[in-house]
């Protein structure tokens, strides 16, 4: 693109500097690709720059909410080293459809024994306990789209959760669960989710694995965020198949330039001069550019 530009700018400077009459209007139309080209330019820096993911990836995992010591054996305890196995199943996800991670996190960390965690979630559950987060999400406004992940905690969500949910509003936005659990399955964690946000949109379509397939549930739940339709990979397919629908070509002499436009007001104006034929004569090789 920036080739294309200083083609036009050189030419449309030849052309003002001394040409025939017959080639005023010529002169106008490359004016006006050189202003349609600069203003394209410019939309897609700002929206380069300002290019924000409208997904949130939240979740709660024991193994960033728990302190570690040298005690702890990962392989019987292999949910509470990170990433943990929502964390695992979170980054997956992540890493399929582009959006923010935002790890759940409590101020006083959990037990690094499986028991212990148990007994003290079990207590949480009793007095209905919210337990007090690190920090909420910087921007939520920003998000349209909200996966929400969690473990299986006493048939049904870890309280933190239902603090997460109280204090980040995710009124109005689609939100998808994942879950990794034992025996007890999903239980009563949707209904929990369900009533701690109640104006939240939650997809009846959940993922939900148990805790020892976790590891291997890569392709799974890469598949599902896909079927969704939050894949990245569609959409960078998409843009490409949009990318080649707008391509234009500029011929000089024998030389020949594909360009490729991108999505803008200024890049549709271009757009609809095509075709456009423009005469130039040399004036004291003013327009050529070695």
């Amino acid at each position: 693109m920036e080739k294309m530009y200083a083609a036009c700018l050189t030419l449309a400077v030849a052309v003002s500097a001394g040409m025939p009459a017959q080639n005023v209007q010529a002169s106008e139309e490359l004016v006006g690709i050189q202003a349609a080209l600069e203003s394209q330019a410019e939309e897609a820096a700002e929206q380069n720059t300002e290019a924000q993911s409208d997904i949130l990836i939240a979740y709660f995992t024991w193994a960033e909410n728990a302190v570690i010591d040298e005690t702890v054996d990962a392989v019987t305890s292999p949910s509470v080293t990170e990433p943990g196995n929502v964390g695992q199943l979170a980054g997956w996800v992540q890493e399929e459809t582009g959006g923010d991670l935002f790890s759940i996190k409590v101020t006083d960390p959990y037990p690094a024994d499986w028991d212990a965690c148990l007994e003290r979630a079990n207590e949480e559950r009793g007095n209905n306990a919210r337990p007090e987060l690190e920090e909420n999400v910087s921007g939520l406004e920003q998000y349209e789209t909200v996966f929400l992940g969690y473990p299986n905690w006493w048939y049904g969500v870890p309280m933190a959760l239902l603090s997460f949910l109280e204090d980040n509003d995710l009124s109005g936005k689609d939100v998808y669960l994942f879950c990794s659990h034992g025996t007890g399955g999903l239980a009563n964690s949707v209904e929990q989710i369900a009533e701690a946000s109640p104006e939240t949109v939650i997809s009846d379509n959940i993922f939900d694995c148990y805790e020892e397939d976790a590891s291997s549930s890569e392709d799974a739940i890469r598949s599902w965020a896909s079927d969704l339709g939050y894949s990245r990979q569609k959409e960078t397919e998409s843009d490409v198949s949009t990318a080649e629908q707008r391509q234009i070509s500029v011929q000089f002499g024998e030389n020949t330039a594909v360009y490729i436009l991108n999505d803008g007001s200024a890049a549709d104006s271009l757009y609809e001069m095509l075709p456009l034929t423009v005469e130039v004569e040399d004036y004291s090789n003013n327009e050529k550019n070695d």
